[in-house]
């Protein structure tokens, strides 16, 4: 007989032998029994856990409540930052001081905020060095107000342009009030730390001017001088209406001729 005639015949007597009861029966019972270990597993994984239910569930009801308030939060955010550049941008638009503050009261600590703390501060450096050629007293409390109000944004450490507009604004306004030295580190710095930007010659150019004895000397003899408004004029705010006359302090392109 060849192998493959009696392979055939072994697998036929095989599949007419009549099946065994007792082997079908024990390989159900094992298998019953494996599902009886592994359900009785689990029961006693779930009495071990039973007392911490509450507070599992309470952990993932925490869980969640965080997820959904991130969520919230995140869009109220987004939702903020749209509303404080529109504030900003209109306040830009009509360019009054008061609706900057209102910006700054609104939206404390948002980037539109900081840039209207920043105009609010040119604003006053530009209406102090004006009245530099009017009213002395009154020109050196809003440069003074402008110092403060440069300081209080440096002290956030302000990036990019904003970080650069603030370190330029307060060293004119400390030129206006005659602090060369410290207006000078200002200048030299925004050069240094923003060579490509578009203030930086700009600033080279002042530390170099302010560096120069003529200017210092211009500036001492400019602080010595007693302005106070004159009794004639009808808007104190025009240096026209001042004397004496001579370029404003924070760009005294000819400094000798003051002397």
């Amino acid at each position: 007989m060849t192998p493959d005639a009696e392979g055939r015949s072994r697998l036929a007597a095989d599949e007419s032998r009549p099946l065994d009861a007792d082997r079908v029966d024990l390989a159900l019972a094992e298998e019953e029994v494996g599902d009886n270990d592994l359900a009785e597993a689990t029961l006693a994984i779930v009495d071990r856990i039973r007392p911490y239910f509450s507070t599992i569930l309470a952990g993932l009801a925490a869980a969640l409540a965080t997820f959904v308030a991130f969520g919230f939060v995140q869009s109220q955010a987004e939702a903020t930052r749209t509303q404080s550049w529109d504030a900003c941008l209109a306040a830009i638009s009509t360019g009054e001081t008061d609706s900057f503050n209102e910006v700054i009261r609104r939206y404390p600590g948002t980037d539109a905020a900081r840039w209207s703390e920043l105009m609010v501060a040119d604003a006053a450096a530009a209406e102090g060095t004006q009245l530099l050629f009017v009213d002395r007293q009154r020109a050196e409390g809003r440069l003074q107000s402008a110092v403060e109000a440069y300081s209080s944004l440096m002290a956030g450490r302000p990036q990019g342009l904003l970080g650069e507009r603030v370190v330029f604004g307060l060293a004119k306004a400390r030129e206006s009030l005659g602090q060369l030295a410290e207006a000078r580190r200002g200048y030299e710095a925004v050069a240094a730390e923003f060579p490509t930007d578009a203030l930086a010659q700009i600033a080279a150019t002042r530390a170099a001017e302010i560096g120069r004895e003529s200017t210092r000397q211009w500036y001492d003899w400019f602080g010595a001088q007693k302005i106070t408004p004159p009794a004639s004029a009808t808007n104190v705010a025009n240096p026209a209406n001042a004397t004496p006359s001579s370029e404003p302090a924070a760009e005294p392109a000819q400094p000798a001729a003051g002397q």
